[in-house]
């Protein structure tokens, strides 16, 4: 099941995930909250005209804590995940499909409007594409669309956005780009791409957890 993630990492995360949103959880791994840098696709930054956003962090995450399997009509799979506790593991943007693995990355706005930067929240859209996925009820998604309001702390905003594998029909191999829009300008996008792991690596990878 797709899962926003409440977000309290234990290394180098701060307000990760802060952004209170009346439609949603708390922002959790994959949910609301703000703390990057604009990137292309490439994994390079970008400058849209007005808000800036820099990724500073991104790549495999662990939970330490189980967080609470709630319903919700803001993903795709209608499931979200609050307030796990999440462990950075490693950079990167190659996802082994396996079951408890997170995957995401912390990004930072910054150059706010004026009008937007003296308000207590950003009116922000965030956007998943993934490999095609068939839900238990037979039908098929490929991602989902969904707006939130990002909380704005010094003329900034700080958050986090992710994923969990935690069903056997997430388990999909290909591309999952994150996307996060203000109005009709893209600030971040970041890639992962998915992949299985060879019998060896993944009993390997089992056993260190």
């Amino acid at each position: 099941m797709q899962r926003l993630f409440a977000l309290l990492l234990i290394s180098s995360l701060t307000a990760c995930d802060n952004t209170p949103d009346a439609s949603a959880p708390i922002p959790r791994f994959g949910d609301d909250t703000a703390m990057t840098a604009t990137a292309d696709s490439s994994g390079g930054e970008t400058t849209p005209a007005a808000t800036r956003a820099h990724v500073f962090q991104f790549g495999l995450y662990k939970a330490t804590a189980a967080g609470q399997l709630i319903d919700s009509s803001s993903t795709n799979t209608g499931k979200v995940v609050r307030k796990p506790t999440l462990e950075h593991v490693s950079m990167t943007d190659r996802v082994p499909l396996l079951k408890g693995t997170y995957f995401g990355y912390q990004y930072r706005l910054f150059k706010l409007p004026p009008a937007v930067a003296i308000k207590p929240f950003m009116p922000l859209r965030k956007v998943l594409i993934h490999p095609p996925m068939t839900l238990p009820d037979g039908s098929t998604t490929t991602g989902w669309d969904r707006t939130f309001t990002g909380r704005v702390e010094t003329q900034q905003v700080m958050g986090f956005d992710g994923y969990g594998f935690h069903e056997d029909y997430e388990l999909v191999e290909g591309e999952w780009i994150f996307q996060l829009w203000y109005e009709d300008e893209k600030l971040i996008e970041r890639r992962f791409v998915s992949y299985r792991p060879d019998v060896a690596q993944a009993g390997l990878d089992l056993a260190n957890e």
